[in-house]
């Protein structure tokens, strides 16, 4: 059989089309397979993306103006197809999950509201414009290769892909092939349990989302405060009021998937109820879900990686994941271009994206430490918040990092105010202690990732991150 592509990409979203992109760009002959149709492509909705990675990507960041961000990929409305949305959010809200005036602090909010189709559509054209070639309606039915067995000894070497329209099934070679799936990781998840590779996901690793982009009534928004912000905690999650326009505002929320969580639709509308301004004029919205959870210890095999949603690459404190996706893709086509010059496309040339997204560049031990933060506050009750917030202790300073997706134990003086703010719920006071001692504990952790692919020492340095996070979570 003929083999057209040195590398194939199953999914369309952001991290597998960026990943194509980058790849063409270096002479790389790739085909990405996405199963729906082109115009179903990306969530009809704007999302908080991390600065830094669109600007690693090569997209012009908008300058900010007296009327909010300017420029010609600034939107004029809320359905034209440019990429920004015009309101400046660098500043954000915090409220307690009581909603009580006096649990609120300021975080620095390093993001800008990127409309999730264009951008998705920018990366498909400037993909395809590269020399990648983006085949919808075709269905990635699994992996070519030896999938059973130890990590060291799997070898894929291409994509088994159905034409959804013909119903036909074919085989597709290539060097590398790539997951690029979202949450459900259909080909990561697909290989032996004896890698370590094939986590899935689990409900405690999602979060059950709902969001609306409503007209607003601009005659009563005074009147109605509306800040941007996060409820942070609300119902073992969050929910939001972002404004996108003078007279535009998304509103929406999520929680974690479980068999008592609350609707996030009814917590939504009930916030729309109780402000006047927004009115019952839908412009966009939806729901979903979204990961929240941590990535599994490797994301890399012989022949094969994971990218984006399928490699957990996602910061678990507010489900934020197109930024990661977009920064796991470059750094996985730095590893495939490097592999492919040096015809190193087994489990030891690709281990270098490893290293890179656990413990370099691509902060996984940061989303990692992070992960471990969350699960222990996340069980923490509104009260319980409301006074840590109310008490300085989850003060802005401390939140801020966070909410960017970067872990940062508190230093000695902050350790010492917290004790003074808190001595009257030391109990309080003891489990957010032991939060950022394991967060601590599981990024250093993961700073020793292992720089090469060996299997006795990858399988010491995984035996500690799994009693690590047993005393976090213990197993059932």
């Amino acid at each position: 059989m003929s083999n057209p592509y040195q590398v194939v990409v199953a999914g369309a979203g952001p991290g597998g089309t960026l990943l194509a992109r980058d790849l063409a760009r270096a002479g790389v002959k790739v085909a990405v397979y996405e199963a729906g149709f082109e115009a179903e492509s990306g969530h009809n909705w704007s999302d908080a993306v991390e600065k830094s990675a669109l600007a690693a990507a090569g997209f012009a960041l908008p300058a900010i103006g007296p009327d909010g961000y300017e420029g010609p990929l600034v939107k004029k409305d809320e359905r034209d197809d440019n990429l920004f949305e015009p309101h400046v959010m660098n500043r954000l809200q915090i409220w307690a999950p009581d909603l009580s005036g006096k649990t609120r602090t300021d975080v620095d909010f390093r993001y800008i509201t990127t409309d999730r189709i264009v951008l998705n559509r920018m990366l498909r054209q400037q993909a395809v414009a590269a020399g990648a070639h983006i085949f919808y309606n075709h269905r990635a039915d699994g992996l070519v290769g030896i999938t059973d067995a130890p990590l060291g000894g799997i070898r894929i070497s291409g994509l088994r892909v159905t034409d959804r329209h013909h119903e036909q099934t074919s085989e597709v070679p290539a060097a590398v092939t790539v997951d690029a799936t979202g949450y459900r990781a259909l080909l990561r998840t697909g290989l032996t349990a004896a890698t370590t590779i094939n986590r899935p996901f689990t409900k405690g690793d999602l979060a059950a989302v709902y969001r609306t982009v409503r007209q607003l009534d601009v005659s009563k928004a005074a009147d109605d405060n509306l800040t941007d912000h996060y409820r942070y905690g609300a119902y073992r999650g969050y929910f939001w009021t972002h404004r996108h326009h003078a007279d535009v505002i998304d509103v929406g929320g999520g929680v974690k998937e479980a068999p008592d969580r609350v609707n996030p639709r009814d917590i939504v509308n009930d916030m729309i109820r109780q402000r006047p301004s927004i009115t019952a004029t839908e412009l966009r919205g939806g729901g979903g879900t979204v990961l929240v959870g941590r990535s599994p210890y490797t994301l890399a095999a012989s022949g094969f990686l994971s990218v984006g949603d399928a490699a957990g690459q996602v910061i678990p404190t507010t489900g934020c994941g197109v930024g990661g996706a977009m920064v796991g893709a470059m750094l996985a086509a730095r590893t495939i271009i490097e592999a492919l010059e040096h015809g190193t496309t087994g489990i030891d040339g690709l281990w270098a994206y490893n290293r890179l997204w656990f413990g370099g560049p691509g902060r996984g031990n940061h989303f990692a430490a992070l992960a471990a933060l969350k699960e222990i506050l996340q069980d923490l009750s509104h009260t319980e918040l409301a006074f840590l917030m109310r008490r300085d202790i989850l003060s802005g300073d401390m939140l801020t990092p966070s909410i960017n997706g970067i872990f940062e134990a508190p230093d000695l003086k902050t350790t010492l105010k917290t004790l003074m703010r808190g001595m009257s719920r030391p109990g309080l006071l003891l489990q957010l202690n032991r939060a950022t001692t394991m967060g601590k504990k599981i990024f250093r952790h993961y700073c020793l990732y292992p720089a090469v692919w060996d299997e006795k020492t990858f399988a010491a340095w995984v035996e500690k991150a799994d009693a690590l996070f047993r005393r976090i979570v213990p197993a059932d």
